[in-house]
């Protein structure tokens, strides 16, 4: 499956979403990343390493707290993205906000900025956060989107989550929590997006 930026950004544009973070929790931003490879349009996750003091060993979007230098979320992302994975988002093509994710668990609240490339990425990981980029085609993910998800049951969001299995890696990929969420969300919007082309 192969979706281009115009695409991207009509799904982004018409998800629902939330535009106001939640003003107790942390503020955070997280960088989704869109790319062709091979006919195929995949999105960038990353495993964090186990010593982190939060989230640690778990898949994730790019991503992390705003510092109070950063001009906007969207600063942020690009920023995390470059000293994560050393993707200069600025050099991508931006294709919009997809509004704000909570945490269940650890207080923070996260812009999600969808950006997009033409071309595979090359990756500078910064193993002090970083122990491995997975690459996930939006159709593998797709084949296991939850119609029947109820959006306002906890425990449903819960235990939402997706299943990979890198071909260069022992470990699953499992996605679960907020980057589950983002991605289920985005599936949601890209379904639905889909159904009225036909």
């Amino acid at each position: 499956m192969i979706l281009t930026p115009e695409d991207i950004r009509q799904i982004v544009t018409d998800l629902p979403k939330r535009l106001e973070p939640i003003r107790s929790y942390i503020p955070a931003a997280v960088l989704v990343i869109f790319f062709e490879k091979e006919n195929d349009t995949n999105l960038v996750y990353i495993r964090r390493t186990r010593g982190m003091s939060v989230h640690g060993g778990h898949m994730a979007f790019p991503g992390g707290k705003i510092d109070p230098e950063d001009e906007s979320s969207r600063a942020t992302a690009s920023r995390e993205g470059r000293e994560e994975i050393g993707i200069d988002a600025r050099s991508l093509t931006y294709v919009g906000d997809m509004g704000f994710f909570e945490t269940l668990t650890s207080g923070y609240d996260a812009a999600a900025h969808a950006v997009w490339s033409a071309e595979p990425l090359t990756y500078k990981i910064n193993p002090v956060e970083v122990a491995e980029v997975v690459e996930i085609p939006v159709e593998h993910l797709l084949s296991q989107f939850r119609r029947d998800l109820d959006f306002n049951n906890y425990h449903e969001l819960m235990y939402l989550n997706f299943n990979y299995q890198p071909a260069n890696s022992s470990q699953v990929a499992n996605l679960w929590g907020l980057t589950a969420r983002i991605t289920h969300l985005f599936l949601q919007g890209l379904r639905k997006y889909l159904s009225c082309k036909m």
